[in-house]
């Protein structure tokens, strides 16, 4: 039997939310899992939402943005650089996703200090530090959506293959047949809009671009 520990609870629970999405965190698996009872796990953590941020918090640390370019001029690279590993953060556990809908869950340490990262990076574009703050917010608002495109199909069924995304998907789609621009888009193959990657960056090109245009005015 494993020692009972908080982070010995945080690490099965993360396993079981990898494995089966948040649906499949209980105490009651936690805990079968490890060897104890049930109600030992709450001497370590308190319930079920003090769990969720601990496990964001746990996974937040391994995805960390680069602490060497904290002071770094190039805004638009560190953007750049934070989206990428938000993203790869929400492909490897889709689960977090949910989690950071949840604020408890979404203000744990490594966010915040992620969060200061992108302000920072934004006051070399602006000196007013709560537009920086909005920019930071619409970037990863941005991301969010781009991770949920990503990896939809595996919060709702957990382990369920990647899907081709949108566009992809109108081939065989009927109604579109009805709509003059989307049956062109039936036979398109253009990379910008099936590639997760480039759909990323020219987003966060695009919103770049128009928070230079806003800190120009």
């Amino acid at each position: 039997m494993a020692r009972l520990t908080r982070d010995t609870i945080v690490t099965e629970a993360i396993a079981l939310a990898d494995a089966g999405g948040l649906d499949g965190v209980s105490m009651r698996k936690i805990a079968d899992a490890l060897g104890a009872g049930v109600m030992s796990l709450y001497r370590h953590v308190p319930d079920k939402d003090a769990l969720l941020a601990e496990m964001a918090s746990a996974i937040g640390h391994q995805f960390p943005y680069p602490p060497e370019l904290l002071g770094d001029p190039d805004w638009r690279a560190r953007v750049h650089i934070a989206a990428a590993i938000d993203m790869d953060l929400y492909t490897s556990h889709p689960w977090v996703l949910l989690a950071h809908a949840a604020p408890r869950a979404a203000a744990g340490e490594p966010s915040v200090r992620c969060f200061d990262w992108l302000v920072e990076a934004f006051t070399h574009l602006t000196r007013d530090v709560p537009v920086a703050a909005e920019f930071a917010l619409h970037i990863w608002t941005y991301v969010q959506g781009a991770g949920l495109g990503a990896v939809g199909a595996q919060l709702l069924v957990p382990g369920a293959a990647a899907e081709s995304g949108f566009v992809a998907g109108l081939r065989d789609n009927e109604p579109a047949t009805q709509l003059p621009r989307l049956a062109a888009l039936r036979v398109a193959t253009r990379a910008e809009l099936s590639d997760p990657s480039l759909l990323l960056t020219r987003g966060v090109d695009a919103l770049c671009d128009g928070f230079a245009a806003r800190a120009a005015r």
